[in-house]
């Protein structure tokens, strides 16, 4: 199969026309088409998507409503009408395949799916094909079940990281996924067809069994299991009903509340102005009290000027008597010191004989000493009552009252300007909040929590009745048996047919077995050479896959490999991918929408050198950030056939053109 022309109208971003061709030289068999985020990539796949199979994901692979496709600038200028066309061969023929969603003329404006009509349309070499037949020729070369294989969220690979979870929820719809595209489904339809019918013939053979003598108590206690299994069947199926509406309500929720962050950050700081506020207005009233505690005491700053006066003088007289008390020190210690160097006659100082002329010189010395300290006299003033006084005053006179009112002035217009500052922002915050919803979305987090809560608590539920159902399924079989050999020679044609469609139920169910083990071997090959191409760790010798189609890296000494790296991971998703791919179908086109996020440069190269000869086309949906501004491309430039740029417009307006 080979992808030839996109042609979208009023799809999503795309107003208008858009024209995407596809390179058909096998040679040059690449496409590459680059745009920022949020500016169409995603939307190109839902356009291929829809056109196939009248379905666009967004996140977590949930449906988009028919009216959210539509590009909105058409839809405000009173344009309704959305087409998708894909051109494309296959098996030899050319196929023009287009599906055009239109308003029904009895509706004014659309707000709902439900608004519009979806009209497809196939033509296979010229030739149209009937409306009732158009899916039957879709699923003979892209069945949806494979078309997660080829057309694929590169966002969306960690998902398969699920498999290695023994028990994950969503490892066993990948693997469902998986199956199907395998074929398993063929025969697993027959084992569960075979199973309605011999759960039939084993009531019609208990039916039987209440009209032979002896085997009545059996068949009550076969028709009591009966009626168990028939309740835990139906309780399982509410269970499940019940569990996707829980999924569905916590998805909704949670791309609601990661949208909706900046207006959590809104509302965080909303709360955090409040209580800035609130403060604020503590410590203005705080400093209004104290204002009116300082005014009360201003009697002080006029008495300021004498006890001012007061002080200064006191402090004259503390100076003088410090200077007094230091000059007699000293001259006291200087006598004290002569005096002790006369009185011996050894030197201490130099140790030698102190000579007559020496000690009338020291005497002379001392007398000048003595006759200092006389005329200094004796200190009038009281020290210690001159530093009482200056401590007292100094409580009396404290801060000035005038420079602390001015702090305090200074200190209330200050937070007055702030409260000011804070109430406009606040006012701001608010409007926009109410606008926006802020209160729903803290009520949306609150049930989020509740709902995280009923989905781990319906899981349970739906594990505890379906060993339920398989312990009422062994009861019964086991009765079965039972009147069976009990009937002996008499055995009625409802045991007659309840044993061959044991046997066969049998037969598929081992049938189904084999074939899962031949398919995960296929796999395992194909991923395995896939991913020995694709890393730039030589020392793994491959992978290994599990019973859920959870793949291994095999190091080099045969074990397991513990730790892998995003980067690996994503390599490894890739790897099944290609080897799901090549076991489940012929070589087709492959898109890729964001696939190399989380590689390293090394990596990119490695893979786009290996997945142009995987793919009979190779489509890359990518940003720049994913190959450094277009040098990550260089491993596949002799590969691409044709680039193409997105071009924003207005935010729901982009454009596509096509480089040279």
């Amino acid at each position: 199969m080979k992808l030839i022309r996109l042609t979208l109208k009023n799809f999503m971003p795309y107003k208008g026309e858009t024209v995407l061709e596809f390179p058909e030289d096998p040679n040059r068999n690449t496409l590459v088409v680059l745009g920022d985020n949020m500016r169409g990539k995603t939307s190109l796949l839902n356009g291929i998507r829809w056109a196939f199979y009248e379905k666009a994901q967004g996140r977590h692979l949930r449906p988009i409503p028919l009216h959210l496709m539509l590009n909105r600038e058409a839809a405000a200028e009173g344009d309704w009408t959305m087409e998708a066309r894909i051109e494309f061969e296959a098996g030899g023929s050319l196929y023009d395949l287009r599906r055009e969603a239109k308003k029904k003329s009895t509706v004014l404006q659309p707000s709902r799916p439900e608004d519009f009509q979806v009209f497809a349309h196939l033509q296979k070499d010229g030739s149209a094909i009937p409306g009732d037949s158009i899916e039957t020729e879709i699923n003979k070369f892209a069945p949806e079940q494979v078309s997660r294989f080829f057309l694929f969220d590169g966002e969306l690979l960690q998902e398969y990281e699920e498999l290695l979870i023994e028990g994950s929820e969503q490892g066993k719809k990948i693997k469902e996924a998986i199956e199907q595209a395998l074929g398993v489904p063929a025969l697993i339809n027959g084992r569960d067809d075979l199973q309605t019918l011999r759960k039939q013939a084993q009531k019609e053979q208990a039916k039987e069994a209440q009209s032979i003598k002896g085997m009545e108590s059996t068949a009550d206690l076969f028709s009591k299991w009966a009626g168990k299994r028939d309740v835990f069947e139906n309780d399982l199926a509410i269970l499940k009903e019940k569990h996707a509406s829980l999924k569905d309500e916590r998805q909704a929720l949670e791309d609601e509340i990661s949208a909706s962050q900046s207006l959590l950050e809104q509302k965080g700081e909303l709360d955090a102005k409040t209580a800035r506020r609130n403060e604020i207005a503590k410590e203005l009233k705080d400093k209004g009290e104290l204002k009116l505690e300082l005014v009360s005491g201003a009697w002080r700053d006029m008495l300021r000027p004498k006890i001012l006066v007061k002080k200064a003088n006191l402090l004259k007289l503390q100076e003088e008597a410090t200077r007094h008390i230091k000059q007699r020190a000293k001259l006291q210690f200087s006598i004290e010191h002569l005096q002790e160097h006369m009185s011996a006659s050894i030197c201490p100082t130099c140790h030698q004989k102190i000579e007559n002329k020496d000690r009338e010189n020291q005497q002379r010395q001392l007398d000048d000493y003595l006759s200092q300290r006389e005329k200094l006299g004796v200190l009038s003033i009281d020290i210690e009552d001159v530093n009482r006084n200056l401590k007292a005053l100094d409580i009396v006179l404290g801060t000035s009252i005038k420079d602390r009112l001015l702090d305090v002035d200074d200190d209330l217009m200050r937070l007055e300007l702030d409260s000011a500052k804070i109430d406009t922002r606040i006012d701001q915050l608010q409007a926009e909040l109410d606008e926006k919803g802020a209160d729903e979305i803290v009520r949306k987090r609150g049930r989020l929590q509740q709902a995280l809560r009923d989905e781990t608590k319906c899981v349970l539920e739906i594990e505890d009745t379906e060993k339920s159902l398989a312990a009422a399924d062994r009861e019964l079989q086991a009765l079965s048996q039972r009147i069976s050999a009990q009937a002996g020679k008499n055995t009625t044609k409802a045991s007659q047919i309840a044993k061959i469609l044991e046997q066969m139920h049998s037969v598929f169910a081992a049938s189904v077995d084999n074939l899962r083990a031949s398919l995960r071997t296929t796999v395992e090959k194909n991923a395995s050479d896939a991913f020995l191409s694709m890393s730039t760790q030589k020392a793994y010798l491959g992978l290994s896959i599990n019973d859920n189609y959870g793949l291994s890296i095999i190091g080099k000494d045969g074990e397991n490999v513990p730790l892998r790296s995003a980067g690996a991971e994503q390599i490894v998703a890739l790897s099944l991918i290609d080897g799901l791919s090549r076991a489940g179908r012929a070589a087709g086109p492959v898109v890729m929408d964001t696939p190399f996020g989380r590689l390293d440069t090394k990596h990119r190269q490695n893979i786009l050198r290996y997945l142009p000869d995987s793919a009979s086309q190779l489509v890359l949906f990518v940003h720049d950030g994913e190959i450094a501004g277009g040098v990550g491309l260089d491993a596949l430039t002799h590969r691409i056939g044709a680039r193409y740029e997105i071009r924003e417009i207005s935010q729901s307006h982009s454009v596509l053109e096509r480089l040279s």
